[in-house]
């Protein structure tokens, strides 16, 4: 097979790979001042977050030793599309253009709980680790200039990463719905708050991954509307 058709072959691999949980990679942006009421929201609905993941997660300082000193950062920065991101060391940023929709503390702790799931899972090491190991297999198998090999490392990196993003998204969900119960929100009003307030019209990747994400959560939040009701059932028959 020629090699251009290998190339290719990534391109369009890693392109159809793009799903997954609503969690970008963090921009280097100036930080919204607290006294901006999105903000000051943020922080609000951030430290009951804070105090859920303590409680549900006594051993977090050893899960991921980057929050040991002081726990997550979660903060506001400029941005005009709705999104947010995270990174390996708990800093969580959320862009403003979130505050335009004027969401629920609800829809807003989703949003947190996601990103704080993914750093809680390491799933940014785990990422790392693979993008690597992509990229050192690629760099040996593929010949020619130095220029090609860059280029098809870094579609392999995000090929292989693409990969996983699924069970990722899943997982940054079930530890989200963990954090926000422990936080004192009840998952049917987080899921109302999410039908009734979306994360926009846009149709850009963030959006698209958010509502992959709020659909996992109401399947969650359904399931323990069942669980209880069976419950109940079974307590009524008694």
């Amino acid at each position: 097979m020629p090699l251009f058709r290998i190339f290719g072959i990534f391109v369009a691999a890693a392109s159809a790979g793009m799903a997954g949980c609503a969690s970008l990679p963090l921009p280097e942006r100036e930080r919204v001042a607290a006294s901006v009421p999105f903000a000051a929201q943020v922080e609000r609905v951030a430290g009951a977050l804070q105090r859920g993941a303590r409680d549900r997660y006594p051993d977090l300082a050893q899960r991921v030793p980057a929050l040991a000193n002081g726990g997550f950062d979660i903060y506001v920065i400029a941005g005009g599309e709705p999104g947010s991101a995270s990174s390996a060391s708990g800093q969580i940023a959320l862009n403003a253009a979130l505050g335009t929709l004027q969401p629920y503390d609800d829809w807003l702790a989703f949003v947190i709980a996601c990103e704080m799931g993914h750093v809680i899972a390491r799933h940014h090491d785990e990422n790392s680790s693979a993008g690597i190991a992509a990229s050192v297999i690629l760099n040996i198998l593929l010949p020619g200039s130095g220029l090609l090999k860059s280029a098809a490392s870094t579609i392999g990196s995000e090929l292989a990463v693409s990969g996983i993003r699924e069970r990722q998204a899943q997982e940054a969900v079930d530890i989200a719905a963990q954090l926000l119960e422990a936080a004192g929100f009840r998952l049917r009003d987080v899921a109302l708050s999410l039908a009734i307030a979306p994360a926009g019209a846009d149709e850009g990747r963030w959006s698209m991954e958010f509502a992959e994400s709020a659909a996992r959560l109401t399947a969650a939040a359904r399931g323990q509307k069942l669980r209880g009701a069976d419950q109940l059932a079974e307590s009524a028959s008694r």
